[in-house]
């Protein structure tokens, strides 16, 4: 299988770090690429990253799906439960790291878009919605930490990646202002070897 992947995308973070929790990580090429500058749309039509590529050539694309199949095909524990209240709890935690994620995306989109890398966002409403969901789901996890908490399961990899992006893209978010109990959660997640060797570069 190969990966199309790049260092600094949260979303294709995610993928991998399923990848080596279902101890994949050996069966998966990483192909680094920039989408500003290669098209794969015959893969891809979307032409996004992540993508995975199958043995039999058929993409898969939309990080969740991907970490759905590796969690499929892989060794270990589910990270997506099957069925249930867990399986629910599971997909909520995702949606909230992967709606952070956008909202990081969108912020950093809208800097690149003004060329304005070194001067404060502007403020109006649509950059006003980004900074409150960014800031409004790290105050509703760190209220429901104990959701957090036990085995490792996708939600906990959606949200670690999403504060993974934001200290990579948008520090003055200081989600850690806003979940101080969530500091500890993700310190002891960035222990983990899958995280700590899939650490957002540039």
């Amino acid at each position: 299988m190969k990966l199309f992947y790049s260092d600094a995308s949260p979303y294709a973070r995610k993928c991998a770090v399923v990848a080596q929790e279902k101890g994949l990580g050996d069966q998966i090429e990483i192909d680094r690429i920039n989408v500003y500058e290669m098209e794969f749309r015959e893969i891809n039509p979307l032409n996004k990253i992540p993508c995975l590529v199958l043995e039999d050539g058929t993409g898969l694309f939309d990080s969740f799906v991907i970490c759905d199949h590796l969690d499929r095909i892989g060794t270990g524990p589910r990270l997506i439960p099957e069925t249930g209240k867990m399986r629910d709890q599971v997909l909520r935690l995702h949606a909230i790291g992967q709606g952070m994620t956008d909202a990081a995306l969108n912020l950093r989109s809208q800097v690149m878009r003004d060329g304005k890398l070194d001067t404060p966002l502007p403020k109006d409403w649509y950059i006003d919605r980004q900074w409150a969901a960014i800031q409004k789901s790290c105050v509703l996890l760190d209220k429901e930490i104990d959701t957090l908490q036990g085995d490792l399961n996708l939600g906990m990899i959606s949200v670690g990646t999403a504060l993974g992006y934001l200290d990579l893209r948008i520090p003055e978010a200081a989600w850690r202002h806003h979940g101080p109990a969530l500091v500890g959660w993700y310190d002891t997640l960035m222990q983990r070897p899958s995280m700590q060797s899939t650490i957002p570069k540039g």
